[in-house]
């Protein structure tokens, strides 16, 4: 039975809550990027893949979207169904004991939650995005990169096994040994091919203190220069390039990385620091790896205080570039954006892995043995819908700039659909 064309729980077999209050409808009807609204018609939160696959199923045979949502922490409305059914996959979010070198998470436990549970083993996935309060399915389904891309790939490159939930409401158990076609298709496609509902996530070792690097430079050639040496040679555990622009209109160009090791030995001691071009000695210092990981919470934790997370747009965008035009495209993109334009706390991410490194095929790859990945991370303003609008034409001429040099739109280029 249906009323309205949402389906009752017992009629699909459900075990969960098929929810069609007007505060889930409005929830599931926003995301992060606050720039898009697609309202459905009702909200999934599962007890179980059983529940997923029935939604699935049912959508299916009435022509009605289902889309899974996370944490909700896209910009687009990937995670929105217009008149159709949200599936908010938070109540699946168990956490196993971990084995040696892996564990097995539910779709929608936070990476926050992987880490608390593994530290005390003391072991770590091998990649984590910045931000650990996404989800293991929703960063899965884009690939997530993070510091660590350099040395393992996208986080969806280190995954053993999946549990998905196929377009036509299967749930099938895959891995590069099990229905590997699945396997390679579902990881950083955005849904297209299944739902994630479960992940088993390799580990590797963790340290108790991670030794700190900060380099600054004065130009985007030095930068850029160091960032590929250190990518290829593996001195540091950790990379990550940040352009910041002051209302002078002048850039610093930052890199941070980081030794993972034991101890309180002096930051540095087991990293050399010669033939990097950094305009002055790099500032050194070492916290506990915890620390490390949750680096970014105090920033989120302000953001949401002052309102902006929750309620002001966040029109950000990443394109990944070959190696060989990653400095004049950057250098292009930089010399259209000023204070205003990237807004406040507006930041350029970039980060450099080499290609190999990079395995999901589901994944775009540039023809270049080295990819850089450029970020603009920005926030605009909640009530001047021209300067959002200004942000969102960057983004596409961006997007057309990455194109035309044999770059990607990130999370974009999915191959075909498997068969059987």
């Amino acid at each position: 039975m249906t009323i309205g064309g949402v389906p009752s729980a017992s009629s699909i077999g459900l075990r969960g809550v098929l929810s069609t209050r007007e505060d889930d409808l409005d929830a599931a009807a926003r995301d992060f990027g606050n720039m898009v609204s697609r309202r459905p018609l009702a909200v999934l939160y599962p007890a179980d893949a059983a529940d997923v696959a029935a939604v699935a199923r049912f959508g299916r045979s009435t022509g009605t979207t289902v889309v899974a949502r996370g944490t909700g922490h896209s910009v687009d409305g990937q995670a929105q169904a217009e008149n159709g059914i949200v599936v908010d996959l938070r109540p699946l979010s168990r956490v196993r004991d971990p084995a040696a070198d892996r564990v097995s998470v539910d779709a929608g436990a936070r990476w926050s939650d992987v880490v608390r549970t593994t530290l005390r083993r003391g072991l770590v996935p091998p990649v984590l995005p910045d931000l650990l309060d996404l989800s293991v399915g929703g960063t899965l389904s884009v690939g997530g990169f993070g510091g660590a891309s350099h040395r393992y790939g996208y986080v969806a490159d280190n995954v053993a096994e999946l549990e998905v939930v196929t377009p036509d409401g299967r749930v099938v158990v895959c891995s590069p040994d099990r229905a590997p076609d699945l396997f390679d298709a579902v990881r950083g496609t955005q849904g297209r091919y299944g739902t994630v509902t479960r992940a088993t996530v390799g580990l590797v070792r963790a340290g108790s203190t991670v030794h700190r690097h900060r380099f600054v430079y004065s130009g985007l050639g030095a930068f850029l220069a160091d960032q590929r040496r250190i990518a290829f040679d593996g001195r540091f555990d950790h990379v990550e390039g940040r352009l910041t622009l002051d209302r002078a209109g002048v850039w610093t160009h930052t890199l941070d990385a980081a030794v993972v090791g034991d101890g309180d030995g002096a930051p540095g001691g087991r990293v050399p620091l010669d033939g990097l071009r950094c305009r002055r000695s790099p500032e050194t210092w070492s916290t506990a790896h915890g620390d490390f990981l949750h680096r970014y919470a105090p920033l989120v934790a302000q953001a949401r205080r002052l309102g902006g997370w929750e309620r002001d747009p966040h029109p950000r965008y990443n394109v990944l570039l070959p190696g060989k035009v990653a400095e004049t495209v950057i250098a292009e993109t930089l010399e259209g954006l000023t204070a205003d334009g990237l807004g406040e706390g507006g930041s350029v991410l970039v980060l450099s892995f080499p290609t190999e490194r990079l395995r999901a095929p589901g994944l775009p790859r540039v023809r270049d043995p080295l990819t850089v990945l450029l970020g603009v991370q920005r926030t605009a303003p909640r009530d001047d819908p021209a300067v959002l609008e200004r942000m969102r034409r960057f983004n596409d001429a961006l997007r057309a700039r990455a194109l035309g040099v044999g770059g990607f739109d990130y999370a974009g280029g999915a191959r075909p659909a498997p068969t059987g």
